[in-house]
């Protein structure tokens, strides 16, 4: 079954409104807007409530004043409302359910404004809240769901004339608050859906052979592109997770897939885009049309170049899944310390052979247990390339026993089938949505995995980051609600293309890399300040010790807000020439992200001022 069954009726609650009908006229606490309590830049300026109207009557009366989803569970708020409450209530920690909702994003932390100024529920018991403010936080005050190109075009015109900041919104799958800004206007692309089939495409002006392709509309969802490319026979390069929007911050950010190791990046199979840039031209780039812009946009950071309405990507060749699961358990009476940078050092030993043959690794690394998966297309590896690494854990039996095996080749019929039915519940069932996540990562170069020497020193520091980031847990005594901290090292990097990396503008270190090593903090209502900061700094501080050794990459889309030489974390060398693109297409600087390419100048923009609200903290 769907998971998209899952969710309760939402087709009332995709916005919450000031007014009962049409745009509030004033802005009253606390719906005040940021300028009235961040610092702001001298030329700050907001149209008027009239000039608000204008654009209502343009858009067809469709503009929408937006206020927190969980408002309504609010008993002080004015617009609490018990039945509309329990529909938030019962739906409150669904992907799907809070991907509908134009002021819902999937992690609590970044709808708010700092510490405790946003509106949300206690994800692990979602309960109406007494006595307590519900705070617009992120939430921009206005919102539009655009259905075309040209509702995007006017969209973009009328902010650039008015010196508005456009937030742009997909799914709000983000893991640095991207998708959405105090003082903005939000820009909805989630309602733009379909993908067609395309057995002969031919990009725009080109004069390229023609190749099966799959055209996505921005709004489009991994489950959703999966079956349009189950029913023509062909495979779609998709991220693991169910419900992200591939043409969003997926695409803009590289596009990792377990399909990877053999194809490489969703960016190295991107044919052409659809976008709307800072001059509300609608334009199709391509490898033959402002091809400049094309190597931008596949990987250069998302939000940075304009509003994206559709994708075309190569419609790839159906194989079987082949899949080998295991659980892995360390001698407990023994040092875990020891067992657990042996255990990471054995796998790096493997790993670039592992991954230069096609195959995609996962490690859900804890210090008693690691989960370890390979994932390939069927037909072209054999699962006997495991068998080395197979062969000396095994010969380790006394340090480490294998508690489950689910090993077999054709065990999944396609890669869809793999992804809707498996591998995309496992991964959704990870998450914990409606809480507080933050990420920090970073990307391990083949080179550090190649002698045994660096690879102990790879493997001591990825220990010692989790012990960084562990420490703050032990504040919480036994019986309270403790945040989830976790190890994951992905082996799905794009061995496949890596003497493509100078073709795209996503970040070169992910091309270089065979891991991705990833620390991940969730956490609920509760935390006081000073815990949530102490959260918060331990995550990012988890990537120092990688960092000491020179590992200095991160995959954008799974990294940290609070990397500080993010210009290099996030674009490596390819910085300089984004920038000069961006200035081309975009001189004003209009659309910006936090740090994004061009954003040096904005980061303390109104926009941003909650960044600074979270490092307060």
């Amino acid at each position: 079954m769907s998971l998209l069954s899952q969710a309760a009726p939402l087709c009332l609650f995709a916005f919450l409104y000031l007014a009962a009908r049409g745009l509030a006229s004033v802005f009253e606490d606390p719906y005040v807007l940021v300028q009235d309590y961040y610092y702001v830049s001298e030329n700050f300026s907001w149209p008027s409530a009239s000039t608000w109207m204008a654009l209502n009557d343009t858009l067809g009366g469709e503009l929408h004043t937006l206020r927190p989803w969980a408002a309504v569970c609010y008993i002080d708020d004015p617009l609490y409302d018990p039945a509309e409450c329990q529909t938030v209530l019962s739906n409150y920690t669904n992907d799907y359910a809070r991907e509908e909702i134009a002021s819902a994003l999937l992690w609590a932390n970044w709808e708010s404004c700092g510490y405790n100024n946003g509106c949300a529920l206690n994800h692990s018991n979602p309960q109406t809240v007494l006595g307590e403010t519900c705070h617009q936080g992120t939430t921009p005050p206005y919102g539009f769901a655009i259905s075309s190109a040209q509702d995007a075009s006017i969209i973009v015109k009328w902010a650039a004339a008015h010196n508005v900041k456009l937030t742009i919104k997909n799914t709000g799958h983000d893991y640095l608050g991207r998708s959405s800004g105090p003082s903005s206007l939000q820009i909805l692309t989630h309602k733009l859906k379909g993908t067609v089939y395309v057995p002969d495409f031919v990009p725009q002006g080109s004069s390229a052979a023609p190749v099966p392709a799959l055209k996505i509309s921005a709004g489009s969802q991994a489950e959703e592109i999966h079956a349009i490319a189950e029913a023509n026979n062909v495979m779609a390069l998709l991220g693991t997770c169910l419900t992200v929007g591939t043409a969003g911050g997926f695409i803009q950010g590289g596009g990792n897939s377990r399909l990877s190791p053999t194809y490489g990046m969703t960016v190295d199979n991107l044919l052409e885009v659809e976008i709307v840039t800072a001059d509300g031209v609608v334009r199709t780039i391509n490898a033959a049309q402002d091809s400049d812009l094309f190597w931008a946009v596949r990987g250069g950071g998302a939000g940075s170049w304009g509003i994206i309405v559709s994708i075309t990507i190569a419609a790839l060749p159906p194989d079987a899944i082949s899949s080998s699961s295991l659980t892995i358990g360390p001698d407990v009476t023994r040092d875990l310390h020891t067992l657990g940078i042996g255990f990471l050092a054995l796998l790096g030993k493997h790993q670039n052979q592992i991954i230069n043959a096609g195959i995609a690794t996962t490690l859900s690394f804890n210090e008693d247990t690691y989960s370890l998966t390979f994932f390939w297309p069927a037909r072209h590896v054999a699962v006997s390339l495991l068998y080395p690494f197979f062969d000396e854990l095994c010969a380790l039996s006394s340090d480490y026993a294998i508690l489950s095996n689910d090993t077999k080749e054709f065990m999944y019929p396609s890669f869809a089938n793999a992804a809707v039915e498996h591998v995309g519940p496992a991964v959704e069932a990870y998450y914990s949505y409606g809480g507080s996540t933050e990420l920090a990562s970073r990307l391990v170069p083949q080179s550090m995995l190649e002698n045994p020497e660096s690879i102990d020193r790879v493997a001591e520091a990825i220990w010692e980051g989790l012990q960084i980031a562990t420490a703050p847990l032990e504040d919480y005594p036994a019986g309270t609600s403790k945040p989830q901290i976790s190890l994951t090292i992905f082996g799905d990097m794009p061995a496949a293309t890596r003497h493509r990396v100078n073709e795209t503008g996503a970040n070169p270190g992910s091309y270089h890399a065979t891991w991705h090593v990833l620390y991940s903090g969730s956490w609920t209502t509760g935390a006081n300040r000073n815990k949530y900061h102490t959260l918060s700094r331990a995550v990012y501080n988890a990537v120092g010790p990688l960092t000491a050794l020179g590992i200095t990459s991160s995959y954008q889309n799974e990294g940290s807000a609070w990397e500080t030489n993010w210009q290099e974390a996030f674009f490596g060398y390819k910085y300089d020439r984004l920038l000069q693109i961006k200035q081309k297409y975009d001189p004003t600087n209009f659309f910006t992200t936090y740090k994004g390419v061009g954003s040096e100048s904005e980061l303390r923009s109104a926009a941003y001022s909650c960044y600074e609200a979270y490092q307060e903290a």
